[in-house]
């Protein structure tokens, strides 16, 4: 039989989940949210009965894999661990990002019978064509009050920018925010706050930049020279390779703020970035005191732009021309090595990555040998110089899940 009829008359048993996103919240948000609960079960004299609640506090609901309590919840009811028929939120928006919430209620109700129910609309039935469309009316107006809050924020940090006040953020490496006072009502407020150098930090900056245009080294190898620099505070150490790049190419250091450089949105529960056209981003010349000549960071983006002209050859040539015109958003990762991504450091805890450098053999046969080694090590904030062979690792491994998946198999 393929329909189902929801009577809320029934005794029906629930799980309910709570959730506040940030700490910064009212931290009775969640007790608030399962009172309201109970209190429109009583009001509706439903005679549900409460099984376990589930709860995350200070969880955003950006990332589904990032809230325990959602995961635990969702494993306790695939796995049988707990019997029920619905799930009960205070809101729709508590459960998760509303583009995700068709194909999550599709899989409890057609696979596990659990119906999520929320507590604004009385727990409607939303398997019915009314609660079809209040569903539908819901999600839409879900989405538009978020698309508008993105967009009022977005205008008032635009506004900020153009103006030349710190729009918001993290403060560059280098750099300092100096406070900007207004006299109201006889007493001084902070007006706004602008970008100014930060003496103890802006000559590394302009070291960096001195080094890279000097040497045409890569982003780990000054990586790798800061972090070796005997003058540096240890407590600004470690240097990051992607920072280094990441300094490399901001032109704030000489005086120019480029805001909305990219966009970012989730995809299959995963936070993928984007490089917005060039006509979406704002440039605002002149926002700060420059670090660098324009001349020097210029020099050193045609260095960097070489090399990246090169790397991009390399990688075409690898995977081959492709007549497809509409990249997908979340293509994923083609592995080379099997391991890749699994393997940490047991020194600091970082994925190692696959290392492969290529010999002759003595019959003249050109050969590829590949360890895992801690990339930590390479930019010199690491000790773990071990390198781990990765055909041996494989077959270890494989040979492990073997045995535990067919114990006694010869």
């Amino acid at each position: 039989m393929l329909k189902r009829h929801f009577d809320p008359k029934l005794f029906y048993r629930c799980v309910v989940y709570l959730r506040m996103s940030t700490d910064q919240q009212n931290r009775r948000s969640p007790d608030q949210q399962l009172d309201q609960i109970k209190s429109r079960l009583k009001a509706m004299g439903y005679p549900w009965t409460i099984v376990k609640i589930y709860r995350d506090d200070g969880k955003s609901g950006r990332y589904l894999r990032n809230r325990p309590g959602y995961q635990k919840m969702m494993r306790d009811i695939k796995a049988g661990s707990v019997t029920a028929d619905l799930i009960l939120v205070d809101t729709i928006e508590r459960f998760g990002r509303v583009e995700e919430l068709p194909t999550i209620r599709k899989q409890l109700f057609d696979i596990y019978g659990v119906l999520i129910l929320t507590a604004d609309v009385n727990f409607d039935d939303p398997t019915s064509p009314a609660g079809k469309a209040l569903g539908a009316f819901e999600m839409m107006r879900a989405t538009e009050d978020g698309r508008i809050k993105a967009h009022n924020v977005l205008r008032g940090k635009r506004d900020a920018a153009r103006q030349g006040h710190w729009p918001g953020g993290p403060v560059p490496f280098g750099f300092r925010l100096e406070n900007v006072m207004k006299q109201v009502n006889g007493c001084q407020e902070v007006d706004h706050r602008v970008l100014v150098p930060d003496p103890a930090k802006a000559w590394i900056i302009k070291l960096l930049f001195e080094t890279a245009l000097d040497t045409g080294f890569g982003q780990t190898r000054l990586a790798r020279f800061l972090n070796s620099h005997a003058d540096i505070a240890t407590s600004l150490k470690p240097f990051q390779p992607p920072s280094i790049g990441y300094w490399l190419d901001n032109p704030i250091y000489y005086g120019e703020l480029l805001w909305e450089r990219n966009s970012t949105g989730i995809v299959g529960d995963t936070r993928i970035v984007e490089r917005n056209a060039e006509e979406d981003m704002i440039r605002v010349p002149d926002f700060c005191k420059p670090i660098v000549s324009r001349e020097t960071w210029d020099a050193v983006q045609a260095v960097r732009q070489a090399r990246r002209e090169r790397l991009a050859e390399s990688r075409q040539q690898k995977a081959g021309v492709t007549d497809k015109l509409i990249a997908p958003r979340a293509p994923g990762l083609a592995l080379k090595y099997l391991l890749t991504g699994l393997v940490r450091c047991g020194h600091c805890g970082r994925s190692m990555t696959p290392s492969p450098s290529k010999y002759i053999t003595k019959e003249g046969a050109e050969r590829e040998y590949t360890t895992y080694v801690c990339p930590g090590y390479i930019a010199r904030i690491c000790q773990n110089s071990k390198r781990v062979p990765e055909q041996w690792l494989r077959t270890v491994v494989i040979g492990k899940i073997r045995e535990r998946l067919f114990p006694g198999l010869d």
